[in-house]
């Protein structure tokens, strides 16, 4: 009688870990549904930041958020950039730091910065949340305008980032809102 009854209490505690091991997994991967993924890959052959964003069917789509053409950064071709800046928005989204792409400074270079709320400007960003550094004398503030009419409305235009220009019709924003920055982004090419 006692080794039935303790079998039956093993077995209702092994069925009980299953469901609670299966709940925890179901809420893991809702909470990772939706959610955009980073990496460096290339459109119309050239280095690009692409954000991968998974769908409800179980495909994903791939928007494309920076391409990199500028060879101003000494050591820092397009092609060793690009996988550095796609990484740290994939290390910013891990954390839930990137909401908002704000600008901002780090030991005095301009930067754009990864942050939670959507402050107008971080006068130290820290160096987590550095997401690329701009070249000095670029005004950090200037590039968030730039990149702020992908904010706005679907945009065919994709943020190209060369020596001093950026090839984006711009708003008046402050910061980005980076979901909607990715939603309205163009398809990879």
């Amino acid at each position: 009688m006692n080794f039935q009854f303790v079998t039956k209490w093993a077995t209702i505690s092994c069925f009980s870990l299953v469901v609670i091991s299966g709940l925890v997994q179901n809420s893991q991967a809702q909470q990772s549904r939706g959610k955009a993924s980073f990496f460096c890959g290339t459109d119309g052959g050239k280095p690009a930041t692409i954000a991968r964003i998974p769908q409800p069917n179980g495909s994903s789509v791939l928007k494309t958020l920076i391409i990199w053409e500028t060879n101003a950064f000494k050591g820092y071709p397009p092609e060793k950039r690009c996988p550095l800046v796609s990484q740290k928005f994939e290390d910013n989204q891990n954390t839930g730091d990137l909401k908002y792409i704000v600008s901002g400074k780090a030991n005095t270079w301009p930067v754009l910065c990864a942050s939670k709320d959507s402050k107008n400007y971080i006068v130290n960003c820290p160096d987590a949340n550095v997401l690329m550094t701009l070249l000095p004398g670029d005004d950090s503030q200037e590039m968030i305008r730039k990149l702020g009419e992908a904010s706005y409305k679907n945009s065919s235009t994709v943020l190209k980032h060369r020596a001093r220009q950026v090839f984006v019709n711009n708003g008046n924003l402050q910061a980005i809102n980076v979901s909607k920055w990715i939603k309205n982004s163009p398809s990879t090419e």
